[in-house]
């Protein structure tokens, strides 16, 4: 099967979209395209064909358009079988390929609507306008999309309650590139936050949670 993942926002060795996805589809023979907009040129890896749409020009707006044609655009020609897009900017993208009579799944990665009401550049008073209008939106594309992949149980039964075939990807670590050698009995307790360090983030109560130890 012909199958090409969208992203115009994450990077193209993204470990949900590149590394689980991509990569897995690939190894059980399928031929993979991703679609990437970072100026960083065509690649080849794990037997996924990475193309580049060029980089991402100007701010969120600029993505939100220009960028999002650029990448529609390069699916469109492919033509393949599925499309499997990343970024909630590309719905309207992932309608008209729809409509070109390609199947579409819709990954969604966050729980968009919620996840407006605590965005800081937008303000506060038009935050609810906002999710209210977008979840709208992406409830009535959801309908018509043939799958959406969910990153938790919690999204999938919201687009299950729509109708939508929805299945989970969770965001859980492979366990093969787990493996150690020190048996669980002798490691130490460890804690490892990944991801931005902001107050938007949550920063703050992840300090207030370490236990206080003296210095040295």
């Amino acid at each position: 099967m012909k199958i090409a993942h969208l992203t115009s926002a994450h990077p193209r060795h993204d470990i949900r979209i590149f590394v689980k996805e991509c990569s897995s589809l690939a190894a059980a023979g399928h031929e993979v395209t991703l679609i990437v907009a970072d100026g960083q040129g065509e690649e080849i890896r794990n037997g996924v064909r990475i193309h580049d749409v060029g980089p991402k020009r100007g701010g969120r707006l600029a993505r939100m358009t220009g960028t999002v044609k650029r990448v529609y655009q390069a699916a469109l020609r492919l033509r393949p079988d599925v499309v499997h897009f990343h970024d909630p900017e590309l719905i309207p993208a992932g309608v008209r390929l729809k409509q070109a009579g390609i199947k579409v799944v819709y990954d969604v990665h966050e729980d968009v609507p919620r996840q407006i009401l605590a965005k800081h550049w937008i303000p506060g008073a038009v935050r609810p306008l906002v999710s209210g209008g977008f979840e709208t939106l992406e409830d009535w594309a959801a309908r018509r999309f043939d799958a959406i992949v969910t990153s938790t149980p919690h999204i999938r039964k919201r687009f299950e309650r729509l109708g939508a075939n929805a299945l989970d990807v969770c965001n859980f670590p492979i366990l093969e590139e787990l493996v150690r050698d020190t048996p669980w009995e002798s490691r130490r307790n460890e804690v490892c936050y990944i991801g931005g360090i902001s107050r938007i983030r949550g920063i703050e109560p992840i300090v207030a949670a370490l236990p206080t130890r003296p210095p040295g």
